[in-house]
């Protein structure tokens, strides 16, 4: 009995002991407590928050460890042991204090930079269901305009532009991933979003002018996650998605298209008409008795559909004091939303080693590659352009032509082909995307081996050399083309199939030697300074061969069999640059900051030995207002800083090569004597020795706050950037020098200026963590200042070069109503000496007021940049669950519409969208639109320009991680489940088409863009 009594004391002992409640307060270092820090028993779910007094109690054992986290603050763990009181302080977060952000060639404190520079650092796995990585970038940068023109697989990559448009030729800016250099966008949309650590921009001179003459565009940073010491991890990281159309265009259907083709022919050609579909065939087209010769095809449905989409990452990474590595693999295959044999896969590999392989010898090593295969029907991505592009034959295919015949033909042409108004025979879109064959192999591979050595405590010099090879095989053949009605009669006929095939191979070698400095002085006088040279090789060499008259489609290699119409082709070419290059910053006592850059480039390719080299200067300041000792007092605001920078950047991009040598074009043969031919060259264009670079100065104001201990941060900037010594060609020649143009002079000029802000806000809300911001840049001007003396303005169909006015702004006639009357149009002034204007015509207004309206009465009608860009997003975590979404909006951007659906039948086969049904007649008579079959309806005006401002849910994402207790029985680390979406609402006035598009009048006509709804694992072991 005494024993039993013995047993029950001690197991009253032990509760007593696994019950043991504690009491405390969570407080920072200056002895603010934190209302809402989390508290969590290690190894299990139990855990609460501290209470609006920042107090907390918890039921714990004695030896249990407490792990304690605040958004903003370093997290920190302790044992329970026999204290039942705990002052808990926390300190605020390096991350907030001393967040590291890359720039040109090395790494800045945030909090001390003098320059604009944004990073965005993805601390996790990247989840979001893009398949280029190009478009992590939506949303997240002020001053950063992306758009994506196509969604075809494999070439559904987006355009980046930096704070505006500053020159006339590319605008894409300059790519460093690991510090390797790139021209075009191509390496970094196909790099594994996984690897992706942090992307950097820089936009104003104190960051671009380290890159000289490559940086007048700005400069994308890109860094690939890396390996840590003593921590083995096997990661992976998948999803798999489904993609549809952002948007169906809806077009007539059968009976109203014939309808409107009969009235057209009517507005045309008077009463006494020859009607395209008699009344016999109408009827039929109404209750579909004949669907071989008359069906109702939606074209859009037909060919749009879903597409699947899936992305697998696999990576390895670990190391110890003196070495680390990380090795990942990825998958992404994507087909198309489009009903054909379009589609994509990429292979990739990253391999990232560092080692402290000595106490003075630091080497990196770094590798990123890809394999990426396009396939499609033959053409590849041109199946979509031109007349009998898949998209745009859901306007010339006319919906009363099957998809199928009967006899399992595709359809061609409707019963009306065989009457006297015959109808024509169009492109089946979903032929046409099975139709032949492409293929495309790309191998792209990067490598950078770098070594540091330390000379001293102060001094250490880095060497590195870098290789891009790229090669690209590309495979297109066209079988033999018959085209039948659904008799089986042969309509079209072509026996000659052909093949094409083309190679090319480029390598980019980079070497860069960099001596670099550092060393505070009087424990206040910070000195930081570099100095440096690099040497940057390319060359490019293509071949290019075709044949015809294949015995077979079954075989599609040169070596079967065709002896018809034999072709070859290539060529190379090569640029050589030199530079030189330093950096010297100044900070005193973190309160007083300053920073010159500069960068001698040369050119060897694109410039004379008069203007090789290019001298490119900024220089920059700062003022941390924070730590002056009158701020001490001023507790809401914890950072402050005041900043300004000037300089210059170059740009030779659009010089070509060689323009200052003159050259001579061959094949200009003579005919000399009895039809003597004699080869000859002869020069068509004027060399300019006088070549030199583009310049753009750069000025940069901002301010910068942390406040309410760095929970809020706000940074608003103004930028101009003045771009000079454009080049431009549009000179008047004189017919007696000989030749039709001449090579493009310095002479252009243009500026962008606007402001930017960014703001974000973090905090808790008892156990819900939050992070919210946004970003937004407007610009005041972006506009061309000058063409150069005696330069003329280019005018196009669509658009113009002038002074004054936004670069390629929209140029045509102001539409001013609809005519209604006789009366109105006698009374007009003349619309083009055209007699046949009739009622329900566009009438155009006489600008210059001479009473006609001709060409000297365009005016510009449009502007397709944009006046606004504006993005918010933000991220909630609660428990185990997260939640992210991100939008991004455009506004005040135009677009001129006329590539698909948009015309009032202007041709003899064309269907139109469904808002042609409210078209002028006599019966309704529209003051919108105007009738169909008219006169001069279908020319550029600002009837077809339209707003395409728009405001779209770009990511969304919602995920559940197991808890720890769980995963502990599983011997894993983190196991996650997450939804995803991309595009998944889009708030916009333009109707039938997605707004996020380029600024082309056919840009319409490309792949439709898409939304993605994906389901998602994240892993690690």
């Amino acid at each position: 009995m005494k024993v039993l009594i013995l047993n029950f004391l001690l197991l009253l002992s032990l509760g007593s002991i696994a019950q043991n409640t504690i009491k405390g307060t969570v407080s920072d270092p200056n002895g603010n407590l934190l209302p809402g820090a989390s508290l969590t028993v290690k190894g299990s779910t139990r855990g609460i928050t501290t209470d609006f007094d920042g107090a907390f109690t918890l039921v714990a054992s004695v030896g249990e460890t407490i792990e304690v986290s605040y958004l903003g603050y370093e997290s920190l763990s302790f044992k329970v042991d026999s204290k039942k009181t705990y002052a808990i302080v926390l300190q605020e977060s390096a991350n907030q204090l001393d967040e590291i952000v890359v720039v040109g060639y090395g790494t800045q404190k945030k909090v001390n930079l003098t320059g604009s520079v944004q990073t965005v650092t993805f601390k996790d796995e990247v989840n979001q269901p893009v398949t280029n990585s190009g478009q992590l970038m939506y949303g997240r940068f002020s001053g950063v305009q992306l758009s994506q023109t196509s969604g075809s697989p494999g070439a559904d990559g987006s355009s980046i532009q930096i704070r505006g448009i500053g020159t006339f030729g590319s605008t894409t800016p300059l790519i460093v991933i690991d510090n390797i250099q790139y021209e075009g966008l191509g390496a970094f949309n196909a790099l594994a979003p996984s690897d992706i650590e942090s992307i950097s921009v820089l936009k104003d001179a104190s960051s671009l002018a380290i890159y000289g003459a490559r940086a007048a565009n700005g400069v994308v940073l890109v860094t690939t996650r890396k390996g840590k010491a003593d921590k083995f991890e096997v990661s992976f990281n998948s999803f798999y998605g489904i993609q549809q159309a952002t948007i169906k265009p809806e077009f007539l259907g059968s009976l109203d298209y014939a309808n409107l083709m009969n009235e057209k022919f009517r507005n045309q050609n008077g009463v006494n008409f020859d009607p395209r579909y008699t009344p016999a065939q109408i009827d039929a087209i109404a209750t579909g008795s004949l669907p071989d010769q008359f069906a109702n095809t939606n074209w859009a449905n037909e060919v749009l559909t879903l597409a699947p989409l899936q992305n697998h990452n696999l990576s390895i990474s670990g190391g110890n004091n003196k070495t680390t590595y990380r090795l990942s693999l990825g998958f992404l295959n994507q087909e198309a939303i489009v009903r054909s044999k379009f589609s994509t896969e990429r292979y990739n590999m990253s391999l990232n080693i560092n080692s402290d392989a000595k106490d003075w010898l630091k080497i990196s090593s770094v590798t990123n590659a890809f394999w990426r295969i396009n396939k499609g029907p033959a053409g590849g991505q041109d199946a979509f352009d031109g007349d009998n592009g898949i998209i745009y034959s859901f306007q010339r295919a006319a919906p009363t032509i099957p998809l199928f015949y009967s006899n399992g033909q595709y359809g061609f042409v409707d019963g009306a082909y065989l009457n006297t108004n015959a109808s024509l025979g169009t492109q089946n879109p979903l032929r046409r995307g099975y139709f032949g064959n492409y293929e495309s192999n790309q191998v792209n591979i990067s490598t950078r081996l770098g070594l540091t050595f330390k000379i001293t405590d102060n001094v250490t010099f880095e060497t590195s050399g870098s290789a891009n090879l790229v090669y690209t095989d590309e495979s297109n053949f066209s079988p033999r083309n018959t085209q039948k009605d659904w008799d089986g009669n042969i309509i079209i006929q072509n026996d000659l199939n052909s093949l094409s095939n083309s190679s090319n191979f480029s390598r980019t070698l980079l070497n860069e030697n960099i001596i670099r400095f550092s060393k505070t002085f009087n424990q206040v006088h910070q000195f930081d300074a570099l100095v440096g040279h690099s040497i940057y090789y390319f060359k490019t060499d293509g071949f290019n061969g075709s044949l015809s008259g294949f015995p077979t489609d079954n075989i599609e290699e040169f070596s079967g069999g065709g002896i018809v119409e034999p072709s070859v082709g290539g060529g190379a070419a090569e640029d050589v640059k030199q530079s030189f290059f330093g950096r010297l910053k100044y900070n005193y006592d973190e309160k007083y900051l300053a920073e010159i850059n500069f960068r001698y480039d040369a050119s060897g390719s694109a410039f004379g030995p008069d203007n090789l080299y290019g001298a490119f200067p900024s220089a920059s300041l700062g003022w941390k207002i924070s730590k002056e000792n009158f701020m001490k007092d001023v507790e809401v605001i914890n950072d402050l800083k005041l900043r300004v920078s000037y300089g210059l950047v170059g740009n030779d991009k659009g010089a070509g090569r060689y323009v200052y040598e003159q050259t001579y074009n061959p094949g200009l043969d003579y005919v000399l004597g009895n039809d003597v031919i004699v080869g000859g060259v002869a020069i068509t264009s004027l060399a300019n020795p006088f070549i030199r670079w583009e310049q753009s100065e750069l000025l940069d104001f901002g301010i910068d706050f942390g406040m309410l201990r760095n929970k809020l941060q706000i940074e608003v900037g103004y930028f101009r950037k003045n771009s000079t010594d454009i080049l431009y060609a549009n000179f008047p020649v004189p017919a007696t020098v000989g030749v039709t143009n001449i090579g493009a002079k310095n002479s252009a000029s243009m500026v962008s200026e606007g402001i930017e802000f960014n703001g974000s806000y973090r905090g808790n809300i008892g156990g819900l963590k939050y992070n919210v911001g946004g970003n937004f840049t407007t610009f005041f001007r972006n506009e061309v200042t000058s063409l150069g003396e005696g330069g003329e303005e280019t005018i196009t169909a669509s658009n113009i070069l002038r002074i004054g006015e936004p670069f390629r702004a929209y140029f045509g006639y102001q539409a001013i109503g609809i005519f209604q009357s006789i009366n109105e149009i006698a009374n007009a002034p003349t619309q083009f000496g055209n007699t046949a204007t009739g009622p329900g015509d566009i009438r155009y207004a006489d600008a210059n007021g001479d009473g006609v309206v001709n060409q000297d009465d365009r005016v510009v009608i449009g502007n397709p940049n944009p006046d606004l860009l504006y993005n918010f997003n933000a991220s909630f975590e609660y428990n185990n669950f997260d939640f992210n979404f991100l939008f991004q909006g455009v506004y005040g951007v135009d677009r001129l519409i006329q590539g698909n659906g948009n015309l009032p039948m202007v041709d003899d086969r064309s269907n139109v969208l469904t808002y042609w049904l409210n078209r002028w007649t006599p019966q309704n008579p529209s003051t919108s639109l105007p009738r169909v079959g008219g006169q001069n309806n279908q020319i550029v005006s600002d009837f077809y320009v339209q707003d395409a401002s728009y405001l779209r849910l770009k990511n969304l994402e919602i995920g559940y991680s197991l808890p720890s207790d769980v995963l502990k029985k599983m011997n894993l680390s983190k196991l996650r489940l997450f939804v995803g979406a991309q595009n998944l609402l889009t708030f916009t006035g333009l109707e039938n088409f997605d707004p996020e598009r380029g600024s082309g009048t056919q840009s319409n006509r490309a792949a439709p863009l898409y939304r993605t709804i994906t389901l998602g694992i994240n892993l690690k072991l």
